[in-house]
């Protein structure tokens, strides 16, 4: 009698028990939306720090669009006077824009855009145009870290080019929120 009482209450007991909240695993319709990036390399500076906004088209797509400011150091800055290389080089500052399709699933995703970097100072050209492809890990939740690594493919006719060095590869980290 005992243990028949105690097993319907155990059963009682089961139905109207609620389990807790498992562990919700994020998904791609809660990934953050905003990101702060610094840009080592690939767009004609040699850092620049960015404002990067997603838009999400569906679970495996996303359009990214960034625009920011950054620092160059001119190639060479040569005194005619002289005829030699002055060991101080100049800087320069950078406004580089980007927008980039990115297609993938969970974190990991395949980008391929479109950029421009406009340059102020003694350089030239002042305006560059490159193509952009690479691999990108955008987390699912905000405070975490996003990674690209990246190869551009420049419109400009580089032989005109004066104090730039234009580096086709570059890497970007960003907190995103």
């Amino acid at each position: 009698m005992k243990r028949d009482f105690l097993l319907w209450l155990l059963v009682f007991a089961s139905l109207t028990l609620s389990a807790q909240d498992a562990f919700q695993v994020p998904t791609s319709a809660s990934r953050p939306l905003n990101g702060i990036v610094v840009d080592f390399l690939g767009n004609g500076s040699n850092v620049s720090l960015s404002y990067e906004r997603l838009f999400r088209i569906n679970d495996y797509v996303f359009l990214s669009g960034s625009l920011g400011a950054g620092f160059g150091r001119q190639l060479s800055d040569r005194d005619p006077a002289q005829d030699t290389i002055k060991m101080v080089r100049q800087g320069y500052l950078t406004i580089p824009a980007l927008i980039t399709f990115n297609g993938g699933k969970g974190r990991h995703f395949a980008e391929a855009g479109i950029g421009s970097t406009a340059t102020i100072g003694d350089v030239y050209p002042h305006l560059l145009y490159f193509l952009t492809a690479g691999y990108r890990l955008q987390p699912l939740r905000s405070g975490n870290l996003s990674i690209r690594i990246f190869g551009n493919w420049l419109f400009n006719n580089n032989t005109d080019f004066r104090n730039l060095y234009f580096v086709p590869f570059g890497a970007s980290l960003g907190i995103v929120f």
